[in-house]
C-alpha cells in the first residue's frame, strides 16, 4: 500500500508532505498548536545543545522555518561557527513527530529583522532588554531585567534599545522526517529536498 490512512483520510506520500507543511504553518501562526514551540539542536564544538524556541514563520514553497533569538545567545554564537541545525516537533494528541534537518542563515540588522521587530509586541521586546547576555551566570535567581522593565513599565520608544540584540534564525530545510505512532503499526516517511526524493521508511 503506497499511502497512509489517518482518521479515515488517505494520504499519498506527496499529500503527506504537503500536510506536514500545513501543520508547520499552523504552528507558526497559532500559539495553541503543539508545533508552536519546537526543540532546536545546534553543535557546540563536539557536543550538542538543545533548547525550545517559538516558531515564528513557515514557508512551504521556500522550505524555510524561522524563529527569533538574542544575538548574544549561545545558539547564535554556535550557528556562526557551524550552520548545521535540527528541529523537533511533536503533537501528543495526534502522536505525530516531525524532525527537520537543515542549515541556518542568520539575519541581523536587515530588512527581515527590521520588519519582524516592528511587529514584535512590547512584552516580547522585553526579552531583548537584559544588560547581561542570555546564559550569563548570576548570584541570584533573576530574569536579568530591571524591576521597571520586568513589570513592563517602559515605553515602545524605550524598547527600541532591544533592537540591537534582536536576530532571526532561518532554517533552510534540507530534509524532513514524519513519524506517526499508532498501536496498529507506526508509519514513517522521509522527504529529501536536496535530492528531490520522498520515501517511506521503516519506523
Amino acid at each position: 500500500m503506497n499511502e497512509v490512512t489517518i482518521n479515515s483520510i488517505s494520504y499519498s506520500i506527496d499529500e503527506l508532505e504537503k500536510d506536514c507543511w500545513i501543520q508547520l504553518v499552523n504552528g507558526a501562526v497559532k500559539s495553541s498548536s503543539s508545533f508552536h514551540t519546537p526543540c532546536v539542536a545546534t553543535l557546540n564544538n563536539e557536543s550538542l545543545s538543545i533548547r525550545t524556541v517559538v516558531l515564528r514563520k513557515a514557508f512551504p514553497l521556500l522550505k524555510e522555518l524561522r524563529f527569533h533569538t538574542d544575538i548574544r545567545s549561545n545558539k547564535w554564537i554556535e550557528l556562526q561557527k557551524n550552520d548545521s541545525i535540527s528541529a523537533l516537533f511533536y503533537d501528543a494528541s495526534t502522536r505525530v513527530q516531525i524532525r527537520v534537518k537543515g542549515r541556518a542563515i542568520l539575519h541581523f540588522n536587515d530588512t527581515i529583522t527590521a520588519e519582524a521587530w516592528q511587529k514584535t509586541t512590547l512584552s516580547s521586546r522585553r526579552c531583548y532588554l537584559t544588560e547581561a547576555s542570555p546564559s550569563s551566570f548570576s548570584t541570584i535567581a533573576t530574569s536579568g531585567l530591571s524591576a521597571e522593565i520586568e513589570q513592563e513599565k517602559f515605553t515602545l520608544a524605550e524598547s527600541e534599545m532591544g533592537a540591537k540584540n534582536f536576530g532571526i534564525v532561518s532554517i533552510q530545510v534540507k530534509s524532513m522526517e514524519w513519524l506517526w505512532l499508532n498501536h496498529a503499526g507506526h508509519r514513517r516517511a522521509f522527504f529529501d529536498y536536496e535530492n528531490d526524493c520522498f520515501r517511506w521508511m521503516i519506523p
